[in-house]
């Protein structure tokens, strides 16, 4: 066989143009069967991802809810504190008046 650039071509004889054809088609064979094999690999790692990937949409369908509940429980828990807190502010500033008062008793009871 010679050499013609980046191809190998039979020099013309019959038998080695059959067996040069051969090989060409074995090598295919071979390229087809990876490529093959590699495709439905794919496949399965696609199939694998899509199927995972409906599980977790189940999954946040279920989350979702739960969580947008937990969320305006905490709204109300936030407003119920900030009462509480004004109401604590505003008997803070009483009972700083009674202790004002108690000590002037004290004073007076306890002289």
């Amino acid at each position: 066989m010679k050499k013609n650039g980046k191809k190998d071509i039979p020099s013309g004889s019959k038998e080695e143009f059959e067996h040069f054809s051969k090989i060409l088609i074995e090598k295919m064979d071979s390229t087809v069967k990876t490529v093959t094999e590699q495709y439905g690999s794919l496949i399965k790692k696609i199939d694998n991802v899509s199927s995972d990937v409906s599980d977790l949409k189940e999954n946040m369908a279920i989350v979702k809810p739960a969580v947008e509940m937990q969320s305006k429980d905490l709204k109300e828990i936030k407003s119920e504190l900030h009462s509480v807190k004004m109401a604590m502010m505003a008997t803070s500033h009483e009972i700083k008046d009674h202790e004002k008062r108690i000590k002037k008793v004290e004073e007076k009871v306890l002289v």
